[in-house]
């Protein structure tokens, strides 16, 4: 073979091997969800699918499960959803809308995002809120007071606060900045 030939198909080879993804982690649900845009159904016989960095998740009416190759474990709630990653080796996991709990098998075993805001976890087990309200309970409410207290929750939404982490066995984590 000559030397052009085989500098050829190494080249080809090398590419190939570049472009191939290694999953980021797996997906599974007892329920249909989208994968990719995709609608799964898993009743075909296929337990679980590789979710790929830039993959988006969308929980149906059933939680979906993903579990990261050091077997950490996030469930992302119902009608959740969520987008996948990779920053360097470490797996990324962007909460998008919704909930979704964890249970990490270190604290930097994967890189929690809440929307755009990166949390640090300061337990191994905790959850994700987006777009949950804290607002206090008052039993005086008026139409204004009503109206007030939905237009200041709809602006605090689209300006992205709004975010709340919980954790199991200790404080609150807040966003990183």
């Amino acid at each position: 073979m000559s030397k052009v030939l085989r500098l050829f198909i190494l080249s080809i080879t090398l590419v190939s091997t570049l472009w191939a993804q290694a999953p980021v982690a797996t997906v599974t649900s007892s329920g249909p969800f989208e994968l990719r845009g995709a609608h799964v159904n898993p009743g075909q016989g296929v337990p679980s699918w590789p979710g790929l960095a830039g993959d988006t998740i969308k929980a149906g009416n059933t939680p979906v499960t993903v579990t990261f190759p050091d077997r950490s474990t996030i469930i992302l709630n119902p009608g959740s959803s969520a987008k996948l990653d990779l920053s360097g080796q470490t797996p990324v996991f962007q909460l998008t809308s919704g909930s979704a709990s964890y249970s990490l098998k270190t604290l930097t075993a994967v890189k929690l995002m809440a929307a755009t805001k990166g949390i640090t976890p300061s337990n191994l087990t905790g959850s994700l809120e987006l777009g949950v309200s804290n607002a206090p309970s008052v039993g005086l409410w008026t139409t204004g007071r009503t109206a007030a207290v939905l237009i200041g929750a709809s602006a605090a939404t689209g300006l992205g606060v709004g975010v709340a982490v919980s954790t199991g066995g200790g404080a609150s984590v807040s966003p990183s900045q």
